[in-house]
């Protein structure tokens, strides 16, 4: 794959701004990638006063093109062994998901809350399971970061040229069972790490952006 140069990155995460301003794909195209069926009690909240969280879709310039992260789970924690995005649930001082998405990235990864951009945000992902609602931001930053793990949360980090997330060859498929019931799973093989779940639907629709705005 041809390496592009830090300017022509720079162009690229602007008219990602640009684009994410417009009209976004929205539930459909996180749908592409959810699980296809909820186990038992999976369905038990309705919506109602749920809870809030902000997910970070951090970019940074990589070898050949944009890159972004991924964090592995400590197996203690309430997510143990996941991979998801940095973020976490909504502090009560904080009247904006934008600041919870900055704020758990720099706890969790230790990324300086003022080097990072933000260019927009996607649509909101309901959870029923935890009755979580999930703010995914989308942030760059014009360099690389040395990541600093929180060592009670964060196990390792997974650093991915987004041209490799999206590559089809990338998107599989994995059947799981849960309480009994055998689910579907479509996922994103990053070096054999398997991105899947609510993590999954949220860069489904980041992938059809990203793939209409900059391929």
């Amino acid at each position: 794959m041809e390496s592009i140069g830090i300017s022509m990155i720079s162009e690229q995460i602007l008219h990602l701004g640009e684009c994410l301003k417009k009209e976004l794909p929205g539930r459909p195209a996180q749908e592409l990638m959810a699980p296809s069926v909820r186990p038992p009690g999976m369905d038990r909240f309705d919506g109602s006063n749920p809870r809030s969280s902000g997910v970070m879709i951090l970019l940074f310039p990589g070898v050949v093109g944009i890159s972004t992260v991924f964090i592995l789970r400590t197996l203690g924690g309430p997510h143990g062994g996941q991979i998801s995005l940095p973020g976490g649930k909504q502090e009560p001082e904080e009247t904006d998901l934008t600041d919870t998405a900055i704020r758990e990235t720099h706890e969790e990864v230790g990324v300086n809350p003022e080097l990072i951009g933000v260019i927009g945000r996607l649509t909101p992902l309901y959870v029923p399971h935890s009755n979580f609602i999930i703010q995914p931001v989308v942030g760059y930053l014009k360099s690389k970061p040395e990541f600093i793990l929180d060592q009670k949360e964060v196990a390792g980090v997974i650093v991915v040229e987004l041209q490799q997330l999206f590559h089809p060859e990338n998107r599989k498929t994995m059947i799981l069972s849960r309480s009994g019931l055998d689910i579907t799973a479509p996922y994103y093989d990053v070096s054999g790490h398997r991105i899947w779940g609510a993590t999954a639907m949220i860069m489904s629709e980041f992938e059809r952006i990203f793939i209409s705005c900059i391929s």
